[in-house]
């Protein structure tokens, strides 16, 4: 299996991982040979995933052309909608209220690299939200109503 990671500008991102191969996005979109490949795994580190930027055209194509991409095309048009997001992640409370409670700020962002946040306290709360949103890098926008409770908005 072939693992490419699609990027806006390669030089941004000077990997060296046995196995994987730094694309541009462009690239990615235009050249043929991307194509041949129906087992590649295709991680979209794109800047954007709004509708019709490069990163949501990267994983619409990936996935046309049965790749295995993350984010799928699904996933980005699910990030869009705000109510949406809450919704799939309303069942999380508990879990952001253990994980905020030292937090004293009315609002807090937390970054989730694959799934994981460099504070390791933060690591269930970013697990849970990757294994819903499945989405390579996110930004969970937290902020605190009243009293108690919480809002989420997630974006890349």
């Amino acid at each position: 299996m072939n693992i490419l990671i699609v990027v806006n500008n390669p030089h941004d991102w000077p990997l060296d991982i046995p196995g994987v191969t730094v694309v541009p996005a462009r690239a990615y979109l235009t050249d043929p040979a991307y194509g041949n490949d129906r087992y590649a795994r295709v991680f979209n580190l794109c800047k954007t995933y709004r509708y019709q930027s490069l990163g949501y055209y990267v994983s619409l194509l990936a996935e046309a052309r049965g790749h295995k991409p993350l984010p799928r095309a699904n996933t980005l048009e699910d990030m869009q909608s705000q109510n949406l997001v809450r919704h799939l992640t309303e069942n999380l409370d508990e879990l952001i209220q253990k994980s905020l409670a030292p937090i004293k700020s009315d609002a807090f962002d937390l970054s989730i690299y694959f799934g994981r946040n460099v504070a390791s306290r933060h690591g269930p709360l970013s697990r849970q939200l990757f294994n819903l949103l499945q989405a390579p890098l996110l930004r969970a926008e937290f902020e605190r109503r009243g009293l108690i409770g919480a809002s989420i908005a997630c974006g890349r």
